[in-house]
Parts: C-alpha cells; structure tokens; sequence
C-alpha cells in the first residue's frame, strides 16, 4: 500500500470518527442531560416529531427522543449567538421487540418476557387499544393521588 494511501485512510478514519463525536445520541422515550458551557434563551430541533429539548435552567438541557430519526438542535445565547448546534440521533430502545404480521405491526417491550407497548407504525386496533388502557391506568393514579 502506497503511503500516501495510509495517510488518507488514517486521516478520513479520524475526521469520520469526529463526526460521529459531535452527534448526541438518545433512546425512544428516554431522556438524557447536556450541559452547555453558558445560558441558552432559545433551543430549536430540527424535527420535533423526532425528538423535544427543554431548557432546565439556562445551562442544562433535557433532550427526550420521541420516534428513531435524526434531526439536528441548536442553542442560542441572549445575543442570539450559537453556543452548540449538533445532530441528534434517536436510537430505538435495546428492549423493543417489532414483530411484523403480514401487512401489519405490533410493538413488545421485552425484559423477563415481553409486554405489549403503542409503537409508531402499529395496527390502528392495536395501537388505540394499548393507548387506551396506559390512559385508563393514568387516570386510576391521578384519581388516586387525590384521594
């Protein structure tokens, strides 16, 4: 191999492993903290259907992924300065099973077994039945919160 070729490989091999440094990475329904190095007043995402970002306190961000994708968020000062604009991958959760039933999809959640969770892309049926019930169970806890 010629050195020059080496040279190239090793410099494309670190410059692509750059990039990959600056994307920030987040499961489906899952939320991670970033620091930024000052206050932000603005926090915009790319695609919001892909992930949500919410300023805490100036300096602390929550970015949550929403469905897999990429998108990108930028941070801006008061002076509306960039302080980080970065892409966002949304991973799929390690645990998350989809099993595929001729034309159609269901969505698992899968530790000990598997449970049944609303996943984008599922049957209608299945989906609206799921939601239904995490609705139900939502409002016995808040029923139940105030008593």
């Amino acid at each position: 191999m010629k050195p020059k070729t080496i040279i190239l490989g090793s410099l494309l091999f670190l410059f692509a492993g750059s990039v990959m440094a600056d994307t920030f990475e987040v499961a489906v329904d899952h939320a991670k903290v970033l620091r930024l190095p000052r206050a932000a007043a603005a926090v915009i995402v790319g695609n919001p259907a892909v992930a949500d970002a919410a300023v805490h306190n100036g300096s602390m961000l929550f970015i949550t992924g929403k469905t897999f994708g990429v998108t990108n968020f930028i941070a801006l000062d008061s002076e509306g300065r960039t302080i980080v604009d970065r892409d966002l991958r949304v991973l799929p959760s390690d645990n998350r099973l989809t099993l595929h039933l001729g034309g159609s999809q269901r969505s698992y959640l899968c530790g000990e077994g598997c449970e049944p969770v609303p996943g984008i892309g599922d049957d209608g049926a299945t989906f609206d039945r799921l939601m239904d019930q995490h609705k139900e169970k939502a409002d016995e806890g808040a029923t139940a919160a105030e008593d």
